[in-house]
């Protein structure tokens, strides 16, 4: 029975993705029949156009501000549009104003804008990809958690024809629960050359009396407990590991003051797993998440799990230190935090790393790369 129940959970429930990827791919195949029959073709446009998604609140988070910056640098501010999707307004027909007026070639869908209810953001994925199907214009979907199968299935539809997932683990991971291959990952954070000189110059600390490690972020399980281990192993050692973290929901820091933390710390602990959620899969697969490049990019040492794909980016020992297990973290973190010139070597390291990748700006490339002939430039 035990054997019957996990076959259904990590095997069969996962997949039930595929279904709606496949009718999204029948329908949308009739849309491109349909769309020839009419002679309806792309607009001619001398360059690319790219509207970006997100909700009012989204547009608050350094994310979609690094989005957009970075999209900006890497096209032209005449070329890249916000799209602010409000509450008071039925979702479907906002979206549907924005492409009037705006006439891009690219969308950046975010599975998180439109509603979180199952059915009815799957009625409204199905109804993007039709929209972009029929206007010819290449969706990009930001999927920031795939394990969470509302989201994927609703990024599986909208790009079933053409397009592409940016997504945050190893691709070669997830296959076996996504219905298609047109995803880039793992996928950095999209860090802006704009952030980076701001990072610059900010001021260093200047209190070198003690030294101490800090977590900062969103706490959930499993993160909480790991990082209560470490900071329990830490404190018998006597060092300290400090937690500045926050409940999910609850309110953000300042921006200004969230960098200020990544920058002045001596060392930042993150953790890569998934959240616990009803409704999500494979939950053991870990994520790249955004303090990779985020404290690598401020010059401070890095220490996180050695995530598959991370590799591409980042060398553990040369640009950032790994763990396994909260045991060895404790060992690691104490070493760097007694030996301050290979802690500063390392960060120093990663830095010039981070900052090559950000000029050489690899985001938006990779999606160039997998769009082929649909590339942004």
């Amino acid at each position: 029975m035990k054997f019957l129940t996990k076959w259904y959970l990590n095997e069969l429930v996962p997949r039930i993705v595929f279904i709606p990827f496949w009718v999204s791919w029948f329908i949308l195949s009739v849309v491109q029949a349909g769309r020839l029959i009419f002679k309806k073709s792309k607009n001619n446009q001398e360059h690319s156009k790219l509207c970006i998604e997100a909700g009012i609140k989204g547009w608050e988070s350094i994310e979609f501000k690094e989005l957009y910056t970075s999209a900006c640098e890497y096209l032209t501010i005449e070329q890249v549009h916000k799209i602010e999707v409000t509450p008071d307004k039925d979702y479907l027909v906002q979206i549907k104003e924005a492409l009037d007026s705006t006439q891009p070639t690219h969308y950046l869908y975010d599975p998180r804008t439109g509603s979180q209810n199952w059915m009815k953001g799957l009625w409204q994925s199905f109804n993007i990809a039709i929209l972009l199907c029929w206007r010819k214009i290449t969706p990009i979907v930001l999927l920031t958690d795939l394990a969470f199968r509302t989201w994927r299935t609703q990024s599986a539809v909208v790009t079933a024809k053409t397009g592409v997932v940016v997504i945050f683990m190893s691709p070669r991971k997830i296959y076996p629960i996504f219905p298609h291959r047109k995803l880039v990952g793992p996928s950095l954070m999209p860090l802006s050359k704009a952030t980076l000189n701001f990072l610059d110059s900010l001021p260093e600390h200047s209190d070198h009396s003690s030294s101490h490690a800090i977590f900062t972020g969103s706490l959930y399980e499993p993160r909480t407990s790991i990082l209560e281990k470490i900071r329990y192993g830490l404190e018998k050692r006597g060092q300290v590991l400090e937690i500045k973290g926050r409940e999910l929901g609850s309110p953000r820091i300042s921006d200004i003051e969230y960098w200020g933390r990544l920058k002045n710390a001596d060392l930042v602990l993150t953790t890569a797993n998934q959240m616990e959620q009803a409704g999500a899969d494979w939950m053991w697969i870990p994520n790249l998440v955004y303090r990779y490049l985020e404290v690598i990019a401020c010059g401070t040492l890095l220490v996180a799990p050695n995530v598959p794909g991370v590799c591409r980016f980042f060398q553990d020992g040369e640009h950032f230190v790994s763990f396994s297990s909260p045991e060895e973290a404790v060992e690691v973190i104490e070493y760097y935090l007694i030996n301050k010139e290979e802690q500063q070597k390392i960060a120093q390291q990663g830095k010039n790393r981070a900052k090559a990748l950000v000029e050489g700006r690899s985001f938006w490339l990779s999606i160039d790369v997998a769009l082929g002939k649909n590339a942004l430039t």
